[in-house]
């Protein structure tokens, strides 16, 4: 015959039970919202840049960068150089070379200088107008008639004529420095859409080979 447990044997039993399935899902309750909380902080981090790397700028390094300005521009201010002095100075054929190996050099050396500061000192390409290459046209020619004056002068060119040279050669040059800076920073021929990546969590490729 079987024996019937008491009643208080019965409800204790019932409550432990009970207690013992509402505290797993208590705890589920709070792990789920500690996972959500975390889950919300791993997107926003995710989200938030943490440092703009210089070779993702979307654009060429500012050594390189000058460097191929510097042989663009040379190409043509060069050229227009020597027609001003053989019409305003010329001479032998020692002279005229003179002038070519000491004018490409000379040139190509202020040049680079002047634009690899303009680039780490100077205004960004985005922030680059019409209005400030002229300026920057402008202020460049002012230290280039100096040296256009000395080279003639120096080649046997009287002050006059030197600084004719040098008044030819400024309003030559500011021509041909404009456009060739216009092709650079506004038309940009070597640059992505994008002028900078940012670095977030997301982005770091983990390698556990």
């Amino acid at each position: 015959m079987m024996r019937t447990l008491p009643s208080y044997v019965i409800a204790i039993a019932m409550l432990a039970m009970a207690t013992g399935f509402a505290m797993p899902a208590e705890a589920q309750w709070r792990l789920q919202d500690q996972t959500a909380t975390v889950e919300a902080l791993e997107v926003q981090a995710t989200e938030a840049p943490l440092a703009v790397l210089p070779s993702q700028r979307g654009d060429l390094p500012s050594w390189q960068r000058t460097l191929y300005k510097t042989i663009t521009f040379q190409a043509m201010a060069n050229a227009t150089d020597l027609l001003l002095f053989d019409a305003l100075i010329g001479g032998h054929a020692i002279v005229v070379g003179g002038f070519v190996v000491a004018n490409a050099a000379s040139a190509a050396g202020l040049y680079y200088g002047f634009e690899y500061m303009w680039q780490r000192e100077g205004p960004t390409l985005a922030e680059t107008t019409e209005t400030t290459l002229l300026k920057k046209s402008l202020l460049f020619q002012a230290v280039n008639s100096g040296r256009i004056f000395l080279l003639g002068y120096t080649l046997g060119a009287g002050a006059p004529i030197a600084a004719a040279l040098a008044g030819s050669v400024f309003v030559t040059d500011t021509v041909v420095f404009f456009g060739n800076e216009y092709v650079w920073d506004i038309m940009r021929p070597i640059a992505s859409d994008e002028p900078s990546a940012a670095l977030t969590p997301s982005s770091i490729q983990v390698s556990y080979n």
